[in-house]
């Protein structure tokens, strides 16, 4: 079984995470917003990783990069030497209106783009910015290059198609294919 566990601190904000990347998509979440925890379990589940997330103190932007450091931390243990896995995973999610779609490579090189908008600044209890800056958090404690594109009219449904396009897209990644790293020079 490939398991991580990663702890982060951020300003009076701490969180832990451990995940299964062998797993079904079970969950244990307290992320101190109801939204948030609902964007996970729309990730663990497409994904099939057990996932089980705590976050408390700090404001929200410090837990959701709390959170976001945790989770990176136990994804890259998890996946250790990288031997085998596919490495590149995409996706594309549409949810009524909204179309999200992400690409990420488990490359070892930590890097985000995010193109689209939100419409409000609060999405159910969580701000609408906490989305990049877990993404942003993740991508670089992950090492990870992820490209997330999105679109709609209902913030709460590109949120959700963002996460869920994110899950497929590392279901993807991070299926064992083989022996070696699927790199050139050998290592990720």
């Amino acid at each position: 079984m490939r398991k991580g566990r990663g702890g982060s601190e951020v300003g009076g904000a701490r969180a832990i995470v451990e995940l299964n990347l062998d797993g079904k998509g079970e969950v244990d979440l307290n992320s101190g917003s109801g939204f948030l925890d609902h964007m996970l379990h729309a990730l663990a589940k497409m994904s099939e990783i057990d996932l089980s997330a705590k976050a408390e103190g700090g404001i929200s932007p410090q837990r959701a990069r709390a959170l976001g450091l945790a989770l990176g931390t136990a994804l890259a243990l998890a996946l250790g030497e990288k031997r085998g896995i596919k490495r590149y995973g995409w996706a594309a999610v549409p949810m009524d209106e909204a179309l999200a779609q992400a690409a990420l490579d488990l490359s070892g090189r930590p890097y985000l783009v995010i193109e689209g908008e939100f419409k409000n600044e609060i999405i159910g209890d969580l701000a609408s910015q906490d989305v990049k800056t877990i993404l942003s958090a993740l991508a670089e404690e992950a090492r990870l290059t992820l490209n997330v594109r999105f679109e709609g009219e209902n913030d709460h449904h590109k949120a959700e198609s963002i996460f869920k396009a994110l899950g497929l897209a590392l279901k993807e990644a991070k299926r064992v294919e083989g022996t070696e790293v699927l790199s050139t020079k050998g290592v990720l």
